[in-house]
Order: structure tokens, then C-alpha cells, then sequence
């Protein structure tokens, strides 16, 4: 019988050191590595990897402080031992666990702060009723607190994912059910990593799953950081500031230029001019061509070209941009006939848009339709 005992303790510490290895292993990794060498050539999102690295050292830091505390510091006093160990997992290794599983999700800019305020009545509860009173019950109330936290962040996880789904729906159709399950398959190892301590908080053999099932969460976390890419295009100060920019140039041209009127002659130069300077040499293609860049490639000058647009009830931006979102159509026509694989966003970027998620707002701008919607329609 003792050497069953000890053979299971040496099998418990055996995997307990292995978790703790690897979570440090990939906390490094993900800290310092210069090239992504599960999936080369994807850059997962910046605010997801900082997000799942604290995750990770806070994996290999519940191993240190149990370990810690059980054999260094407050050998002889177990129960206020174990009340400081729930208490640092609880504000740790929840809240950052919610908060990487949220950060995979990059339909818009989520809130974080009440999965972080959640942890006070944790504090409360370790402190006043397991440290300063040493009532026993405090196990019991923190474990059903736990698994209340697990089933909200999973009902609120549910309906995120749905929005995400949407979301990838209107705005990279191609990837929405490439991505979902994964987000699904972390969850379900979440659960079941409370539902392990919900069950028999402490027990031999229910540690020893929790154990073997944080390997295989570190592995898959690891895996689906590195495999996930950015999705949602960020633009640079810069690109913000032009298109401000650009916006009001047309405003003003089309208000100086609306009591200029061009005679007809003039008009249907102009117009012969920018089919065969512009749209048939695919001027627009070239994602920084400016107003005045086009002025000199027709041979024509800006005040001229103004007029021209504003008596076509236009601007110089909805023209180049139809013309970009009327190449697309064309190139997703023509790679469907051929069987090619389709990524929306690429074509987008064929068609002459530096950003995917200008690409998106001008194609429904345009064709008040989302771009995923024209391509289920004409698929």
C-alpha cells in the first residue's frame, strides 16, 4: 500500500513539475521569440499574445507559491495556507483566463475591467471568513463562486462568439467557420478545468486531471495564439490624418467648384480622358494615387477635374473608389469561374485598398450591401 501511495505522489510530482516547465517554457517563448515557428508566417494579434504570456506565468506561479507554501512556509498551518493559495489562483488564473479567451475575439474593443472586479468578493471571502475567522465554509463558498463565475463568462462567451461569428460574417466571411470552434474547443477546457475542482476541490486523483489537462490546455493556448492571425486592420496616424485630409479636399473642391460649370465639350474630354488615362491603364489599382497625381496622368488641372466631378453629382473619392470595389466584383467573378481559392481580403488588396477595413465600410458605402453578402450572393 505505501508503495502504491508513493508511486502516485511520485507520479503527481512528476507532472506537476511538467506543467510548471512548460508553462515557463511558453511564456518565454511567447515573450522573447523573433519568428513564429508553429505557423510561419502569421502575426498573431499583439494585445492576445501579452494577454495569454501573463496567463502563462501566472500557470507557472500557482505551482510555485502551492509548492512554496506547502513545503517552506506555513508547513504546520494548512488551513491558512490553502486560504492564501485559493485566493491567489482565484485573482490570477480566472480573471486571465477569461481575458485571453475574450482577446481571440477581435470584432471590436472589449471591456476587461469586470472580469478584474469580479475577484473582490474572492479577496473578501478568503481573507474575512478563511484567514481572520478560519471558518471552513470558506472552501465551500468559494468554489460555488467559482463556478458561478464559469457559467456567466460562459453564457456571456456564447453570445460574444455569436457576434464575433457575425462580425466575421459581414467582414471576412471566408475565415468565420475556420475560427469559431477553436474559440469553442479553449472554452470547453476552461469548464472542465472548474467543473475538476467544483467536483472534489483537493482530491489525489481530481488533481492529478487538472494537472494532466493543464498540459493540454498550455499546448492548445500555445498553438492557437501562434496559429490565430490579426484579423482587423490597423491604420497608422498618418493614413487617418490623409483620409481626413482627403475628405475635406473634396468638400472644399466640391463647394469652391459648384458654380463652375464646364460645357459639355469639356465634360466629355474629361471623361474620355479618365477612361483611357485612368480606368483603362487601372490608375486606381495604385492605393496612394492622390487627386493631383491623377490631374497630371490625364493632363488636365485640379480646378477642371473638380468641376467635372461635382456636375456629376461625385467626388474624386467615390469615383476611384467605385471603380476599385467594380474591379473586385470583377476579380471575385473571375476566380470563382476558375475554382481558385478566394481570400476576400486579398482581393481587396488587389483591387487597389491599402486597408481591409476601409475596403469594407466603401464596399457597403457603395453598394449599401456588405461585401460577404455580394460574394455568398454571386458564389
Amino acid at each position: 500500500m505505501y508503495e502504491q501511495v508513493g508511486l502516485q505522489s511520485y507520479c503527481y510530482m512528476m507532472v506537476y513539475g511538467a506543467v510548471l516547465m512548460f508553462a515557463i517554457v511558453a511564456a518565454v517563448y511567447l515573450m522573447l521569440r523573433q519568428y513564429n515557428v508553429i505557423s510561419s508566417g502569421v502575426k498573431p494579434p499583439k494585445k492576445l499574445t501579452n494577454w495569454a504570456t501573463a496567463f502563462l506565468i501566472s500557470v507557472a506561479m500557482s505551482h510555485v507559491w502551492w509548492t512554496v507554501l506547502g513545503n517552506v512556509w506555513l508547513t504546520e498551518d494548512r488551513f491558512l495556507r490553502n486560504a492564501i493559495n485559493i485566493m491567489l489562483d482565484s485573482i490570477t488564473l480566472v480573471p486571465l483566463m477569461m481575458t485571453t479567451l475574450l482577446c481571440m475575439l477581435q470584432d471590436k474593443h472589449r471591456t476587461l475591467w469586470p472580469i478584474f472586479t469580479a475577484t473582490i468578493p474572492v479577496i473578501v471571502i478568503c481573507v474575512w471568513v478563511g484567514m481572520i475567522n478560519r471558518n471552513p465554509l470558506y472552501e465551500a463558498l468559494i468554489r460555488d463562486y467559482m463556478l458561478l463565475q464559469a457559467l456567466v463568462f460562459a453564457v456571456y462567451i456564447v453570445f460574444a462568439v455569436r457576434r464575433y461569428g457575425k462580425w466575421l460574417h459581414d467582414n471576412y466571411a471566408d475565415l468565420e467557420h475556420k475560427e469559431l470552434w477553436k474559440s469553442f474547443v479553449l472554452l470547453f477546457i476552461l469548464i472542465l478545468l472548474f467543473l475538476c475542482y467544483k467536483v472534489n476541490f483537493g482530491g489525489f486523483g481530481i488533481e492529478f486531471a487538472v494537472q494532466i489537462i493543464s498540459i493540454v490546455l498550455i499546448g492548445f493556448l500555445l498553438w492557437r495564439v501562434e496559429s490565430l492571425e490579426q484579423l482587423e486592420d490597423t491604420e497608422t496616424e498618418e493614413e487617418i490624418i490623409d483620409s481626413f485630409m482627403e475628405e475635406i479636399d473634396d468638400e472644399i473642391e466640391k463647394n469652391t467648384n459648384s458654380n463652375l460649370q464646364l460645357s459639355q465639350q469639356v465634360v466629355n474630354e474629361i471623361q474620355i480622358l479618365l477612361t483611357e488615362q485612368c480606368e483603362k491603364k487601372q490608375l486606381y489599382l495604385q492605393y496612394d494615387i492622390t487627386l493631383n497625381a491623377l490631374c497630371a496622368a490625364i493632363g488636365t488641372n485640379r480646378t477642371y477635374l473638380s468641376a467635372f466631378f461635382a456636375q456629376k453629382g461625385t467626388n474624386y473619392n467615390i469615383y476611384i473608389n467605385r471603380l476599385r470595389i467594380e474591379h473586385f466584383m470583377s476579380l471575385y467573378r473571375e476566380y470563382k469561374k476558375t475554382n481558385r481559392p478566394i481570400l476576400i481580403k486579398e482581393v481587396a488588396y488587389e483591387s487597389g485598398f491599402q486597408s481591409y477595413r476601409t475596403f469594407t465600410a466603401t464596399f457597403k458605402r457603395i453598394m449599401n450591401i456588405t461585401a460577404s453578402e455580394w460574394c455568398e450572393r454571386n458564389g
